[in-house]
């Protein structure tokens, strides 16, 4: 025969239980929610270094382009005259010329590395930042917590 502090006890314990159980639920779910969020931070932080390494890549390798072919120009227009003695006088600017394709061609040089590296890897973060998600869904149909993680 059952006793009314009999059944008080069951559903003190049964309560403590669910309670238990809850709050552990709970306590997961915002761990797991904040280690996202700061890998998401991570991945946005990346997706942005690495944005701008591919446009610093874009602007040297177009300036350094215009560079090299502002510098041939300057060397195709140089003359060289020769006078009666056999002396050589050039009219245009050769040390600029020179200087402008060399620099041009370091600018080109250092930009495509840039450009490639940082097109790939912006855009390997960007797709790591969408693979992870999580979301707490309020609708009627799907209520709950949702982790989508796609690989």
């Amino acid at each position: 025969m059952r006793t009314y502090a009999h059944f008080f006890i069951f559903e003190k314990n049964l309560i403590m239980k669910t309670l238990t159980i809850l709050a552990v639920l709970l306590f997961f779910s915002f761990t797991s929610y904040a280690q996202f969020s700061e890998e998401k931070a991570l991945y946005l932080k990346k997706v942005e270094k690495y944005r701008r390494m591919k446009s610093t890549g874009q602007a040297l390798t177009v300036g350094g382009s215009a560079a090299m072919i502002i510098g041939v120009v300057m060397l195709a227009n140089v003359e060289t005259t020769y006078n009666s003695y056999g002396q050589a006088t050039t009219s245009g600017n050769v040390g600029g010329g020179v200087a402008l394709y060399l620099l041009g061609g370091c600018a080109v040089g250092a930009g495509v590395p840039l450009w490639i590296v940082g097109g790939i890897n912006k855009g390997r973060y960007e797709r790591k930042l969408q693979t992870v998600s999580v979301r707490l869904n309020t609708s009627p149909q799907n209520t709950g917590l949702t982790l989508n993680y796609r690989f």
